[in-house]
């Protein structure tokens, strides 16, 4: 399951270098920001830096975070300053930035009269796990290099100190009951299973065969050369490039909902029937014929994370508009040491501004 962007709003900040921030300075006992009366005291941050400045599997994921949600064009910055003890400006509003909307968040399900009770503890501690293997997953994928931060996510998890956990799991929780309650639906198992009898075409079992060639010219000729009469099989074994499909007449296997695949696998073959072939399928630098081999029901059992992902994903675009109102409405103050607030989408905490040369002393005076 993927952490929604509900929750992670805060890695849209603008990820600018910074000043340094003196890791000393935070131990002072007054607040580092007050969201609607509930504060993040300065202790509670600087523990917070420490631990992740120590923890390479927890960094690791951060910036792997940063890099797929942005599509590339962020990058996290440096955690440490230029000086001994001291945490880069840009990273410290970047960490604060998402304890503030963490914050927002569960005072938007409090007015929601949502409560994090135990069962939500425990499933946001699962959504947690697997939000970090899917973004672990995707930054796999895309560098072609592994593992990159760590085996999976329980992993990272494991490396944090117990009460940085029971923050993050909690801020889960909230996010996925707001999620849910947008969406209409609660996550207990009537509910969940409720919203499976509606959408059942969801959760089908898809098989296929596949055919991939170099070219759109090349996929639109085979496609031809099937629909004249070419069987399916008889195509993939002569043309595809895909050894490995080919040598099986292009049989690729069966899809179920709870695979990482399945929503791509769906979106190329919507509309299609049994036995239908698609138009060519752009695919990382080839194209792609899909001929559906059959389509299965699926039971409910076999698919409730499905499920729960589904109603987490229709609830995404109404909790964030309500998160928005709430923000506006929201009383955030912030220790002008770390920048300022901005409630503006995509903003949170900006760096403190830069003093003029003018209004600086002179240390020669």
């Amino acid at each position: 399951m993927r952490r929604h962007p509900l929750v992670l709003g805060a890695l849209a900040v603008v990820l600018a270098a910074g000043a340094v921030v003196a890791a000393g300075s935070f131990s002072v006992p007054s607040q580092a920001a007050t969201v609607n009366g509930v504060s993040i005291s300065r202790a509670t941050l600087d523990a917070q830096l420490e631990a992740i400045a120590d923890d390479a599997a927890f960094s690791c994921y951060l910036a792997a975070s940063v890099a797929v949600r942005s599509g590339g064009l962020a990058t996290l910055p440096s955690i440490s300053g230029s000086a001994t003890s001291t945490f880069d400006t840009a990273f410290v509003d970047f960490w604060l930035s998402q304890q503030v909307d963490d914050l927002l968040i569960e005072g938007l399900a409090a007015r929601q009269h949502l409560a994090i009770d135990t069962g939500a503890l425990d499933a946001g501690r699962a959504d947690l796990t697997s939000s970090i293997n899917a973004v672990l997953g995707d930054a796999a994928a895309s560098s072609g290099q592994g593992a990159l931060c760590a085996p999976s996510g329980a992993a990272v998890v494991s490396t944090l100190p117990p009460s940085m956990v029971a923050t993050l799991v909690r801020a889960q929780a909230a996010a996925d009951l707001v999620l849910s309650h947008a969406a209409g639906y609660g996550l207990g198992p009537s509910e969940l299973a409720r919203y499976f009898v509606g959408h059942q075409a969801q959760f089908q079992t898809i098989c296929l065969s596949a055919i991939q060639v170099a070219t759109q010219a090349t996929a639109s000729a085979v496609r031809a050369a099937i629909e004249a009469g070419e069987p399916f099989a008889a195509a993939a074994t002569a043309d595809s490039t895909d050894p490995t499909s080919a040598a099986a007449g292009g049989a690729l296997g069966c899809y179920q909902a709870d695979d990482g695949a399945y929503p791509t696998v769906a979106a190329d073959v919507k509309g299609l029937a049994v036995g239908q072939v698609s138009q060519p399928v752009a695919n990382n630098g080839s194209y792609l014929l899909l001929l559906v081999t059959g389509v299965k029901p699926a039971s409910f059992d076999s698919v409730i994370p499905a499920v729960r992902e589904a109603v987490l994903s229709m609830g995404s675009a109404k909790a964030s508009a309500e998160l928005r109102a709430f923000t506006e409405r929201a009383s955030v103050v912030v220790d002008p040491r770390y920048g300022r607030w901005s409630s503006r989408s995509g903003v949170g905490i900006a760096p403190p501004a830069t003093p003029r040369p003018a209004d600086l002393l002179d240390p020669g005076v």
